[in-house]
């Protein structure tokens, strides 16, 4: 059996995740899901920007 060397990195960065009890982020997950639900990709790409942005203006 051949062996394989480790997996490769992906080639996007994961989705940003929210900041525990903030509601800001809260509302910025539940919108991306909802894209994300919808298979909206246009919008869950703007929450994850919208998120990231947040997340560093807010919370950095």
């Amino acid at each position: 059996m051949p062996t394989y060397g480790p997996p490769a990195p992906a080639p996007w960065p994961a989705p940003p995740q929210p900041y525990p009890g903030c509601v800001r982020c809260g509302e910025l997950d539940a919108r991306r899901g909802i894209a994300r639900d919808t298979c909206d990709r246009s919008l869950e790409t703007d929450c994850n920007v919208l998120l990231r942005r947040h997340l560093r203006e807010a919370h950095s």
